[in-house]
């Protein structure tokens, strides 16, 4: 019981997380998309016969806005990786004469 919950600690802390500046590209690619569709909602009211009751146009304009600019961003943050990342944690089976040994963990503690 010991080792398994040791196992998921380390699995859990040592988990790799989301890189700062793909969350940043999209939080930026949502909070465009959101403020493109209010403005297209904003003119849309200049093409309506009563502007005041149409008010919604705004809204529904930000949340097309916000889904088309959440879609860009996943688009963006799923493409092609620039570089490659060594993971900083690895479980993986060791193998002799073609059935399983055991299993290697291996840690980056620092990366140059």
């Amino acid at each position: 019981m010991r080792k398994t919950t040791l196992l998921i600690c380390i699995l859990v802390f040592q988990a790799q997380t989301v890189l700062a500046q793909d969350l940043k590209e999209f939080l930026k690619s949502c909070a465009w998309g959101t403020l493109a569709g209010a403005g297209a909602g904003v003119v849309s009211l200049a093409f309506t016969d009563k502007p005041s009751d149409s008010w919604n146009n705004v809204a529904k304009g930000a949340s097309l806005g916000l889904y088309a600019g959440i879609a860009y961003g996943v688009y963006k943050i799923n493409k092609e990786p620039e570089k490659y990342q060594q993971p900083d944690f690895a479980i993986m089976p060791s193998f002799n004469k073609g059935t399983v040994d055991g299993v290697q963990v291996t840690s980056t503690v620092f990366s140059f």
